[in-house]
């Protein structure tokens, strides 16, 4: 009876969720380094977050580096819904976070900021240094997006750079129904997003700054590129 009852709690354990104040520190602290960046060497804040868009991470772990830190939930258990942030440990999410600092430092030489003796971070904190995040990196991204889109147009052979722009910046500005994931067509003809609700948006490429509805999985964009005029101000 005693071996069944530790077996129990151990299953219970393993669902638990491992997010420390570690990693609150971290988000705090580049937080606090993107702020210095953007103060300091805007180019070359958009300089870092552009070398690390053209890196190899995939968009979900772009989408926690820049976008919203503040959705990451990890478990050991990977039986959650939302399989890309329940696999990873908070190791790894810390180490991302690091990853953005190194980004900024190779670009701007700004030494990464220290936590000082009273800043000490929760995770109730996340919310408030998700929205932090956006603030700053939302008006890079728009920056970024509409500088990708004028170099590409008119055949646009950048879609993977234009379309993982366009998922971060709506994970930014609508971070509770985040995008989960872009698919970009191996042709470069249109690209796909699905958020966190499910729903489905269809982008053709030649129409990127107003997309009109054709079949229940395309949507219009309301003239993409004026309306995303007023993020991010």
């Amino acid at each position: 009876m005693k071996l069944v009852c530790i077996m129990i709690t151990l299953a219970f354990v393993n669902v638990l969720p491992i997010l420390t104040a570690d990693y609150a520190n971290s988000v705090y602290t580049t937080n606090k380094y993107i702020k210095e960046a953007f103060d300091n060497d805007p180019a070359g804040l958009e300089t870092a977050i552009s070398n690390i868009m053209k890196g190899d991470k995939p968009f979900d772990i772009l989408n926690l580096m820049l976008a919203i830190p503040d959705k990451a939930n990890y478990w050991f258990s990977i039986e959650h819904d939302d399989a890309f942030i329940s696999t990873l440990p908070e190791q790894l999410a810390i180490v991302d976070q690091v990853a953005v600092q190194e980004a900024i430092y190779q670009v701007t030489k700004i030494h990464v900021p220290q936590l000082g003796p009273n800043e000490n971070f929760e995770n109730d904190s996340l919310v408030q240094l998700g929205e932090e995040r956006r603030r700053i990196t939302g008006k890079v991204t728009k920056k970024l997006l509409i500088a990708a889109i004028d170099a590409g147009a008119p055949r646009f052979p950048n879609l993977n750079e234009i379309c993982n722009l366009i998922g971060l910046l709506q994970s930014m500005r609508f971070p509770d129904s985040y995008i989960k994931s872009v698919f970009v067509d191996p042709a470069g003809i249109f690209c796909m997003f699905t958020s966190l609700n499910g729903r489905i948006q269809h982008l053709d490429i030649g129409l990127i700054d107003e997309v009109n509805p054709i079949d229940p999985y395309r949507v219009e964009f309301m003239v993409f590129l004026r309306e995303i005029q007023n993020w991010f101000l």
